[in-house]
C-alpha cells in the first residue's frame, strides 16, 4: 500500500546497466492518450491507478492568460480515468458522471477505492468489480482485503482519519502529543491497522498509526515532521521523516523503533518480507540498489518513480509517463 507523493532527486547508486537482470518487464499501456500511472498493487499482481484517455474537454480559462483585445487560446484537457490493469488487460472504471477519476488502492478480491468527479463536485468510489458507487461520508485512500476502507472524514480543521467497516463509519481518536489541525488515514493492512497523518497548528505532518483505535506519533530523527507512505501486515511503516536540520531521511518504522534507511531516500511502500520501494530506488536485506540496475539493458526505459511492491516482489513502477510491471526472474 502507498500514499502517493511527487518523487525527489534519489541518493546514489546511480545506473549502471548489467547482464543480468533481475526483473522482466510489462508495461501496462493506457487507456488511450499514451500515458498511465499505477498506483497500487495487490497479491494478484492486479494495478489500479489512473490513465489518461484519449478524450478531451475545452476549458473556458485561457492558457497563458485571457486579455482584453488579445487572443483567445482555450485550453484543452486529457481526461484520465481509474483503471484496474490484470492478466495483461486494462479496464476503464468509468466515473460518477464527472470527466476525471483515480483509483488509489486495490485488494485481493480486486475491489479499487479511489476519487471521482461527478457532475456537480466530487466524490469517494468503490469498484466492486462490476460498478462504481459513490461512498458517502468518507475520502477513500485505501482498502483491505477484508473490504475495510480507509480515509478522512470532516471538513476544514475537523478533518478526522476514518474508517469504514460494515457500513459504518467510526472517527478515530487524534493523539494527544501534539496540538493537531487535522488528520487524514492513507493506508490501512489486512489487521486493520491503519496508517495516515495528522497535521499540527503550525502546519507540520506527524506520521501516525492506528492499532486498535489507538493512535501512535511515530516521532522524527529530531526534525519538526515525518510522512508516513506504506504499512505492511507485520505493522511496519516507511515514510521519511526530518532531521534537526531539516535533512529528508527514509525511515522503516517497527515494534516502537524508527530506523534511518539514508538521506533523499523516499519510500513508498514495503511488503510482507520487508522489501521497499520508493524513488527509483529498491531496499532489501539492508541493501539499496537502483532498479535501473537491475532491468534487462536496452529496454528503452528510465525508471523515474516506484510506487508499490506486492508480497511476490512485483513492483510498480514509473518510467516517463509509462506504468511498468516489474516481475522478479
Amino acid at each position: 500500500m502507498a500514499a502517493a507523493r511527487t518523487p525527489k532527486p534519489s541518493p546514489t547508486p546511480t545506473p549502471t546497466p548489467t547482464s543480468t537482470a533481475a526483473y522482466t518487464i510489462t508495461d501496462l499501456g493506457s487507456l488511450g492518450y499514451g500515458v498511465t500511472r499505477g498506483l497500487a498493487i495487490n497479491n494478484n499482481g492486479q494495478v489500479t491507478g489512473y490513465s489518461y484517455t484519449g478524450k478531451t474537454i475545452t476549458l473556458k480559462t485561457c492558457c497563458g492568460g485571457c486579455y482584453p483585445g488579445g487572443p483567445h487560446n482555450p485550453c484543452v484537457e486529457h481526461l484520465y480515468h481509474a483503471f484496474l490493469w490484470s492478466n495483461g488487460t486494462m479496464t476503464d472504471l468509468g466515473t460518477l458522471g464527472g470527466n476525471n477519476s483515480q483509483g488509489l488502492s486495490v485488494n485481493l478480491s480486486g475491489q479499487v477505492v479511489g476519487g471521482s468527479d461527478t457532475t456537480t463536485g466530487g466524490s469517494s468510489f468503490l469498484w466492486d468489480g462490476t460498478k462504481m458507487s459513490a461512498i458517502s461520508g468518507l475520502g477513500t485512500y485505501a482498502i483491505n482485503d477484508s473490504g475495510q476502507i480507509a480515509g478522512g472524514c470532516g471538513t476544514g480543521s475537523g478533518n478526522h482519519a476514518c474508517l469504514l467497516s460494515n457500513g459504518k463509519v467510526t472517527q478515530l481518536p487524534n493523539p494527544s502529543s501534539f496540538t493537531l489541525y487535522n488528520c487524514g488515514a492513507s493506508a490501512i493492512n489486512n489487521n486493520g491497522v491503519i496508517l495516515g497523518g495528522c497535521d499540527d497548528t503550525s502546519s507540520y505532518e506527524h506520521a501516525v498509526v492506528w492499532q486498535n483505535g489507538t493512535p501512535t506519533d511515530l516521532g522524527t530523527f529530531g526534525g519538526p515532521q515525518a510522512e508516513a507512505a506504506g504499512i505492511n501486515n507485520l505493522g511496519q511503516v516507511v515514510g521519511f521523516a526530518q532531521t534537526s536540520t531539516d535533512a529528508d531521511h527514509g525511515f522503516l518504522w517497527s515494534n516502537g523503533t524508527m530506523t534511518d534507511l539514508g538521506l533523499n531516500f523516499f519510500p513508498a511502500a514495503i511488503n510482507d518480507n520487508g522489501v521497499i520501494v520508493g524513488s527509483d530506488l529498491i531496499y532489501k536485506g539492508g541493501t539499496l540498489q537502483n532498479l535501473n540496475n537491475l532491468i534487462p539493458a536496452g529496454s528503452g526505459f528510465t525508471i523515474d518513480n516506484a510506487t508499490a511492491i506486492n508480497d511476490k516482489g512485483q513492483i510498480v513502477a514509473e518510467a516517463g509517463g509509462h506504468t511498468l510491471l516489474l516481475t522478479p526472474n
